[in-house]
């Protein structure tokens, strides 16, 4: 598992609002190496607010014209992939598609 950051730019540049951001948490695949890649698991992990004003499409994280697809919940924070994450189609991406199918993957609980 690695990590990494998603950046969420404004979509109305005038009002200079800040940029939003969050750790992505990268679910890599075992038997993974530079001479083989396999598919990853990206998981952008929002707080409910940052979740809202994407959803609004107030910020936008990414080019493409979808937003992310939420994959769970908790109190505090949204779990999301994000768009078009598997365009490439890499070794090993049909296999995430089952693991994603099968609701494998749970939000963990907030007290």
């Amino acid at each position: 598992m690695r990590t990494d950051q998603w950046k969420g730019d404004p979509v109305d540049r005038e009002h200079n609002q800040t940029v939003l951001h969050g750790p992505v948490v990268i679910i890599r695949h075992p038997l993974w190496s530079a001479s083989n890649p396999r598919q990853d698991i990206p998981i952008m992990v929002f707080t409910q607010k940052q979740w809202h004003l994407v959803q609004s499409e107030q910020f936008a994280v990414s080019a493409a014209p979808i937003g992310p697809g939420e994959l769970g919940r908790n109190k505090k924070y949204v779990f999301a992939l994000p768009p078009r994450f598997d365009y490439a189609f890499p070794t090993g991406y049909e296999e995430v598609e089952v693991i994603l199918r099968s609701k494998a993957l749970h939000s963990p609980c907030v007290k």
